[in-house]
């Protein structure tokens, strides 16, 4: 994982979670686990990318610098969104042990492409657009952290968030619904139980560094 520029840091817990999962999804084979990582991936990866969206290539462009290679990153953004909204209608209200009940190979496959279109678009990102940001200017930089701060407090877990304010606030209020109904089910989460005790762990490492 790259080293985010500074005006990207408030991303880094995000992408943080991003990659471990993208990890775990690599080390497990156990099907309840992948389900349930699959469905964690979707809320991450989209706030991940809602925040890209809204306020960092915005702000590439607005430098003047690197247009190509911002239109080659926002359509490797609309694969990525395309393959969450593919893994988020299959497992969105089904139990992780249920995920691979109806189709589990065409579950598999749609995972995988997800996976791979995060990490194409992520190698990009890290290569290419991370290192023009940190050549912005000192005010243009500043002017991007605390915008990227203001829309990490409030990304979307949607793959496709609407753009208005008032769509957003719906598809906000909605989210909260099904996180609290989620929180409050007796079901077993094997792949958030796998993932918290992987950044826990990670955390404890940087922290020894």
């Amino acid at each position: 994982m790259a080293t985010l520029p500074t005006s990207l840091e408030p991303l880094e817990e995000n992408r943080r979670q991003l990659f471990a999962t993208l990890d775990l999804l690599d080390q497990t084979s156990d099907l309840i686990t992948r389900a349930d990582l699959a469905s964690e991936l979707v809320g991450i990866s989209a706030r991940y990318e809602d925040v890209k969206a809204r306020v960092v290539y915005p702000a590439l462009r607005a430098s003047g610098s690197g247009g190509k290679e911002i239109d080659r990153a926002e359509q490797d953004q609309r694969s990525v969104r395309d393959a969450l909204s593919d893994i988020r209608r299959r497992t969105q209200h089904i139990k992780p042990d249920y995920v691979h009940a109806d189709d589990p190979e065409g579950f598999e496959q749609a995972l995988g492409s997800l996976v791979e279109a995060i990490r194409i678009h992520s190698d990009h990102e890290d290569s290419v657009l991370f290192p023009i940001l940190a050549e912005l200017d000192p005010r243009a930089s500043e002017d991007l952290l605390g915008n990227v701060e203001h829309a990490v407090k409030h990304a979307s877990t949607h793959p496709n968030p609407p753009q208005s304010r008032v769509g957003r606030a719906i598809v906000a209020v909605g989210e909260k619904l099904e996180h609290d109904v989620k929180d409050e089910s007796t079901q077993l989460h094997p792949g958030v139980d796998k993932l918290n005790d992987e950044l826990a762990l990670r955390n404890a490492v940087d922290d020894q560094k």
